[in-house]
């Protein structure tokens, strides 16, 4: 089982790095989430970099979800989950980095979601 997600966990990263940016349509005052894996142990963790808040807004911040584990383990990778509200009609990126706050280096991973604000329905 082990094998399995790791597997699916590596073609997951290998999409997000070939497949370009995510394309998400939703209308004003809806919400979608973006899911992407995580480790906030290792001290990297995803930071929203830029995204027009005029037609959508991060819902709160960045939450850490943790994968299950035997009780006691430590340093258990997960996934980091934000959620993002349509405000008004229009187009926009939302990007992401994967980053260590304190360093000076580009990030290890970037990730961009090309959102489209439709009017309500």
């Amino acid at each position: 089982m082990k094998v399995l997600v790791r597997a699916q966990f590596i073609l997951l990263l290998a999409a997000g790095a070939w497949a370009g940016p995510m394309k998400t349509n939703i209308a004003v005052g809806e919400t979608f989430h973006i899911q992407l894996p995580c480790n906030p142990t290792t001290g990297y963790m995803w930071e929203l970099k830029s995204l027009d808040r005029d037609i959508a807004a991060p819902i709160g911040d960045i939450e850490f979800q943790q994968s299950p584990a035997k009780p006691g383990m430590v340093g258990v990778g997960g996934t980091c989950v934000l959620g993002i509200k349509g405000v008004r009609p229009g187009k926009t990126t939302a990007v992401l980095v994967y980053r260590r706050s304190w360093e000076k280096v580009p990030p290890l991973k970037v990730y961009k979601a090309a959102i489209k604000v439709l009017p309500k329905k």
